[in-house]
């Protein structure tokens, strides 16, 4: 009888882990490239033509920017991807290789995006853009 509930058991566990496979559940969201981050950014909000994109060494986090001079984060969430348009006030800071942002509003949370030689010159094009304060 214990063989039969261990085998139950077993069973039961791999048919949830299939479940969660087959739903996609579990699995490590990461921005691939460039276009994957267009791709997203045009599923985050309709009409954002980006013109210029860089992601994060990691892949969690990706910076954009439209011919409006508009920028747009996107950030993982979970095994999900948010995105936020970048608009007076935020803060930002330049640390060598990375540039953290973060919003008055705290749902978002602050992103840290290491962007490499990249770095300065996004952060550059924030500051032009306007909004951007030192944190």
């Amino acid at each position: 009888m214990n063989w039969l509930l261990l085998v139950g058991s077993l069973a039961g566990v791999l048919g949830l882990a299939v479940a969660a496979h087959l739903l996609g559940l579990g699995h490590d969201a990461r921005i691939a490239d460039d276009d994957h981050a267009r791709r997203l950014a045009e599923e985050a909000h309709c009409g954002f033509a980006a013109v210029d994109a860089i992601v994060d060494r990691s892949g969690y986090a990706a910076l954009l920017r439209d011919a409006g001079d508009r920028h747009l984060l996107i950030r993982a969430h979970g095994n999900h991807f948010v995105a936020r348009i970048v608009e007076a006030p935020f803060y930002g800071r330049l640390d060598r290789r990375t540039l953290t942002l973060s919003f008055p509003e705290r749902t978002f949370g602050p992103v840290t995006l290491d962007l490499g030689d990249e770095a300065a010159s996004w952060a550059s094009g924030l500051r032009r853009a306007g909004g951007m304060r030192d944190a």
